[in-house]
C-alpha cells in the first residue's frame, strides 16, 4: 500500500518509468526485425542463384531458335493512323483537343 501511495504522489516517476519500459520494448523490437531481414535476404540470395541457371539454359535455347514475328502491313499501319471520316465525329474530337482544357469546364449542377 505504501508503494501505491508513493507512486501516486510522484506521477512523474511513473511517467519515466513508463516512457523506459516503452523504449526497451522497441530496441528489443528493432533487433527482431533486423534479424528476420538478414534471414529473408539470405532466403532471397539463394532464390536468385537457383533462378538464374534456369534462365541461362532458356536463353540459350531461344537463340538457336529462330522467331518469326509478324510485321502489320501497309494497310494495317495507315488505318490506324487515319481520323473518323464521319464529320460529326471529327467535331467532336477536335473540340476536344481545341478546346479549353476539362479543368476549366467544371461540371455544372442543376
Amino acid at each position: 500500500m505504501v508503494l501505491i501511495d508513493w507512486l501516486l504522489d510522484n506521477i512523474f516517476v511513473v511517467f519515466i518509468l513508463g516512457a523506459f519500459i516503452s523504449w526497451i520494448g522497441k530496441q528489443i523490437k528493432a533487433a527482431e526485425e533486423t534479424v528476420e531481414r538478414k534471414e529473408q535476404q539470405e532466403q532471397r540470395s539463394t532464390a536468385v542463384v537457383t533462378e538464374v541457371e534456369p534462365r541461362t539454359r532458356r536463353t540459350v535455347k531461344q537463340e538457336q531458335e529462330q522467331i518469326v514475328v509478324s510485321q502489320p502491313t501497309v494497310k494495317q499501319q495507315t488505318k490506324a493512323k487515319q481520323l473518323p471520316t464521319h464529320p460529326l465525329v471529327q467535331g467532336v474530337i477536335f473540340s476536344e483537343v481545341f478546346g479549353p482544357p476539362r479543368a476549366k469546364r467544371p461540371y455544372s449542377r442543376k
